[in-house]
């Protein structure tokens, strides 16, 4: 019994060994660029690199880059530079530049499903006036890896400024596949030196359609439920009151020719150099009036530029069919689109409710 129990153990130990042999002879890639340029495709590796120092490990990383006429020559350009077996299984963030996302997504799309060692987990980005070599070039101290930073920006709330898509390829990969979705895409920019968020570009199949400005790629985040600290100001006079919007659930009721938009939102006082009363149960009530209706107006104006772009990223084609079980491809553009929104707005303890 104690040889066997031994010789289980000496086999553990030399498949540790040997594990970690190959792991020191593969380059983790945790981010990739995809872009185009001088009629050549260029791909960027963000690798880990395990550096040791004399107090600690330093978890940094570097890139490689390569670059060919095809897709398939560039991978195989940047792998030969890497110099080891490039391993995707950490893949998180892909980034695009503005050239390929003009007319060559459907080759990039083709080339990633295609790859089987290329997940499909990672988050799919637009590099927004810069290139994605720049990007995952701007790492620091701080930020070791360019890829963790978005990773974190994305995925941590109070990061965001209300402008993350947290959308892993594969659902991407699906809404494109069925043609009723609309594909929406977040970006990425450098600002004041550093890796930000920034607007959302919207793609109809393979082509960009639109490119939404900030404000309206924040409103976005009312319909998909992911909202956080989104600011509504009214003045008063040269005084101002702010509430913040934290919570979004949204309700959409489809027939023939309508289609029903209801959001429950609910909010938070963070400024008030107006001096209300926050006492008083009118206040509250003229502020859930006066905040409803102007939240309103910028969701009509966002609705009213989805539909002027014919874009449809909040899925009321699927919706439709779903429930019709019969496709109504002119839904979007004709029909009529009514918005309610209920607001409550909750501070020191009390919330009060208003129906528009």
């Amino acid at each position: 019994m104690k040889k066997i129990l031994i010789l289980i153990v000496t086999v553990l130990l030399l498949g540790g060994c040997y594990d970690n042999i190959e792991l020191n002879n593969l380059a983790i890639i945790t981010g990739l660029g995809i872009d185009y340029q001088d009629d050549n495709f260029v791909v960027t590796y963000e690798i880990l690199n395990d550096t040791k120092t004399e107090d600690n490990t330093a978890m940094l990383s570097y890139t490689e880059k390569g670059s060919g006429k095809t897709i398939n020559e560039a991978f195989t350009d940047a792998n030969f530079r890497v110099g080891k077996k490039p391993f995707f299984a950490h893949l998180k963030i892909v980034v695009l530049s503005e050239s390929i996302i003009k007319d060559k997504l459907d080759q990039i799309i083709d080339y990633l499903l295609r790859d089987t060692n290329i997940r499909d987990e990672f988050i799919m980005m637009v590099a927004n006036g810069t290139s994605p070599d720049t990007i995952f070039k701007h790492n620091d101290d701080n930020n070791p890896v360019v890829s963790d930073l978005i990773f974190n920006l994305i995925t941590n709330e109070i990061y965001n400024d209300n402008l993350a898509i947290n959308e892993p390829y594969q659902k991407v990969l699906a809404k494109l596949v069925s043609h009723k979705f609309d594909v929406i895409l977040g970006s990425l920019s450098i600002i004041d030196d550093a890796v930000s968020l920034n607007n959302f570009y919207i793609f109809k199949g393979y082509n960009v359609e639109n490119k939404l400005d900030r404000r309206n790629s924040t409103l976005y985040s009312l319909f998909n439920e992911n909202v956080y600290s989104l600011d509504f100001t009214k003045n008063y006079g040269e005084d101002v009151v702010t509430i913040s919007v934290n919570s979004s659930k949204k309700n959409i009721d489809i027939s023939q020719d309508e289609i029903n938009i209801t959001l429950d939102l609910e909010a938070r006082i963070i400024e008030n150099s107006a001096d209300l009363d926050l006492k008083k149960e009118e206040t509250y009530r003229k502020l859930n009036q006066e905040f409803g209706k102007i939240i309103q107006k910028e969701v009509n104006n966002f609705v009213k530029i989805l539909q002027e772009n014919k874009s449809d990223v909040l899925g009321f084609q699927d919706l439709y069919y779903k429930k019709m079980r019969k496709e109504n491809k002119d839904l979007w553009t004709k029909a009529q689109v009514n918005t309610q929104i209920n607001l409550k707005i909750n501070t020191k303890g009390f919330i009060f409710e208003v129906e528009l």
